[in-house]
């Protein structure tokens, strides 16, 4: 219980400072909400995932949590910045998404495969690894899994509507 709450206080603390860096990256407050907002959705899923297999959250679990939520983020973030790079570019905002999706596929689902599929050996062997490493790689295969489909479809999805919301001139 103590160790939860002390990831839980350093985590927190690792959000504000990737939204910080985020904003001054973007140079807007409100784009990196959109990468932020993918982080509930992922962890809850994971969440749930671990709940059904049958795994309590764990120190070990809580690493993989935080290490798919790294990768994903991560996978968000290259999206957006290359989205606002064709935007910059002269791209409309509709050829700059996708154009950027075109771009970022490859590299997205190259990532997220090849963890998945370098885990799926811990959620089968017997030997004492495996059953240590298995709350991590469900934690991880389970995230991965929604975290690839929520940085291709739904990020970009955001972005479209957040830049097309926005009044005139106003920034991001």
């Amino acid at each position: 219980n103590e160790t939860f709450w002390q990831m839980l206080l350093i985590v927190t603390v690792a959000i504000l400072m990737l939204y910080f860096i985020l904003a001054s990256q973007f140079e807007s407050l409100k784009l990196p909400w959109i990468v932020l907002l993918e982080i509930p959705i992922d962890v809850a899923v994971t969440v749930l995932l671990l709940r059904l297999c049958g795994i309590s959250l764990n120190l070990m679990s809580m690493i993989g949590i935080i290490v798919m939520c790294g990768i994903v983020i991560n996978d968000s973030i290259l999206k957006i910045d290359t989205i606002i790079q064709l935007e910059r570019k002269g791209y409309p905002l509709l050829e700059a998404i996708h154009e950027g999706g075109v771009r970022r596929l490859k590299p997205i689902l190259m990532t997220s495969l090849t963890t998945i599929i370098a885990l799926v050996p811990f959620l089968w062997g017997n030997d004492i690894g495996s059953q240590l490493q298995r709350p991590l790689a469900v934690a991880m295969i389970g995230g991965m899994t929604v975290g690839t489909v929520v940085s291709l479809y739904w990020v970009p999805l955001c972005y479209y509507y957040l830049k097309r919301g926005r009044a005139g001139g106003s920034g991001l």
